[in-house]
């Protein structure tokens, strides 16, 4: 807008001052800003690396670990095993005689699945439930009464079906559960009758019996153990096995035995996140001498003392660590020997327990010195809080200026509207004082 009396661009000009006035302010914020964003940044990036860090340190120390087991079962032995940490050690010798089968019942044949089989009540009796079916005119076909025996089941423990042979449709019952616990029984009362087609009492009646429920049998170093199933989590104290084929009179060796790989493993996993947390640590707090500048947490007294307290645990332990193949660098990083480490839990286990133990090796005690920093209102949460309170204040303080720079700005207006009104008049005057004196005789 160009004003009318002065022709000054005067929307022009009040940008520019509010401009000049507020470009130190917004320069210092924005200043603020970028520090706060690059410490913001930086604390995540510690958080991250320090978590990984507490994380294998855990692990390091945990049972899971240094209590690891291995399994080592015969070629073509019918079972295959597993063992949870602390499985008891030692060798056994495992004979599977049987395994445990499910029960299964077939009904003659009739001439299709639509052929009326009778009415009444059906009593079904399963792995200690009983289940009583009733069987209506409506409801006597052979799929109907499948159907029905299904819905009063709701899947669980009997399952009904069709199938077709050369003998017609028959109706299967089949135990959803292994063993002779399991095993179907089914009676027919009132009706017509023509449900006793469809009953077994565990030995005749109108059905017949195609598999019958059997118990697994299994011996390891001869004493036996009977199973309604054919999988077993105690068979030895923390081994599950699971059985898949008998082999009567023929044992098979099962080993269990301690897992160095698990331990060396976690060893593994704690230098690589202690290596990730030392660099992280470098990167938030280094000065690059050439530009002068200093990283977003140069100097930082939370950072430092975490930096001394995982130092002096390594300082500490140095020379178990070294015994064990764990070296630190020149540049305070770790570094593994794989093949020390093996030989020195297969020489010498207990110490390399003693240097990893949940409540004084090295790993608890970086843990602990994690603890202050990563736990519920730790040192890092402080840090987070209190970075979170600036940046909230400096976006106040940006809406501040906001409102400030309208006044500034709202004031500048008036002030060069009055200016042009003066303008204006003085041109007027001027004017008018010319008109005057050009009419004047002689002039």
């Amino acid at each position: 807008m160009s004003a009318i009396g002065s022709s000054l661009d005067v929307n022009s000009i009040v940008r520019q001052l509010v401009a000049a006035e507020r470009a130190p302010t917004d320069a210092r914020n924005d200043r603020t800003n970028r520090q706060l964003q690059a410490q913001i940044s930086a604390l995540g990036s510690l958080r991250s690396a320090f978590a990984g860090l507490r994380t294998s340190a855990e692990a390091l120390s945990g049972n899971a670990a240094r209590n690891a087991r291995s399994v080592t079962v015969e070629k073509d032995a019918g079972f295959t095993a597993s063992a949870t940490a602390g499985a008891a050690l030692g060798q056994y010798r495992v004979e599977v005689e049987t395994l445990a089968t499910a029960h299964k019942l077939a009904s003659a044949g009739f001439a299709d699945s639509q052929a009326t089989v009778g009415t009444g009540t059906l009593t079904l009796g399963f792995g200690g439930t009983t289940l009583q079916v009733e069987i209506d005119a409506a409801s006597s076909s052979l799929s109907a009464i499948r159907d029905a025996i299904n819905v009063a089941a709701g899947g669980d423990g009997i399952l009904a079906t069709i199938i077709q042979s050369d003998a017609g449709d028959h109706l299967v019952l089949s135990a959803a559960s292994t063993g002779t616990a399991n095993a179907i029984t089914v009676s027919a009362s009132g009706g017509d009758g023509g449900l006793s087609a469809l009953t077994f009492d565990g030995a005749t009646g109108g059905m017949q019996q195609q598999a019958a429920a059997g118990d697994a049998v299994v011996r390891i170093d001869g004493l036996t153990r009977t199973l309604s199933e054919n999988s077993v989590a105690d068979l030895v104290p923390g081994v599950s096995v699971e059985l898949t084929r008998a082999q009567p009179g023929t044992e098979f060796t099962l080993g269990v035995a301690s897992d160095p790989s698990a331990q060396r493993n976690a060893a593994k996993t704690f230098v690589n996140a202690y290596n990730g947390a030392h660099g992280a640590i470098a990167s938030a707090t280094a000065y690059n001498t050439s530009t002068q500048v200093a990283a977003a947490l140069n100097g930082d007294a939370m950072v430092r003392g975490a930096s001394r307290d995982l130092r002096a645990h390594l300082s500490s332990n140095v020379v178990e660590l070294k015994a064990v193949g764990i070296t630190v660098e020149k540049d305070g990083k770790l570094k593994i020997d794989e093949a020390a480490f093996n030989k020195a839990i297969a020489e010498d286990p207990a110490a390399v327990a003693a240097l990893f133990d949940e409540d004084t090796g090295i790993g608890a005690g970086i843990g602990r010195t994690l603890a202050t920093l990563l736990d519920d209102d730790g040192l890092m949460d402080s840090r987070s809080d209190s970075l979170d309170t600036r940046t909230k204040a400096l976006a106040s303080q940006r809406l501040a200026l906001d409102r400030r720079m309208e006044q500034v700005e709202a004031r500048y207006r008036t002030q060069f509207v009055a200016l042009d009104g003066l303008v204006a008049q003085l041109q007027s005057t001027s004017n008018y004082l010319a008109q005057q004196l050009a009419n004047l005789p002689g002039f």
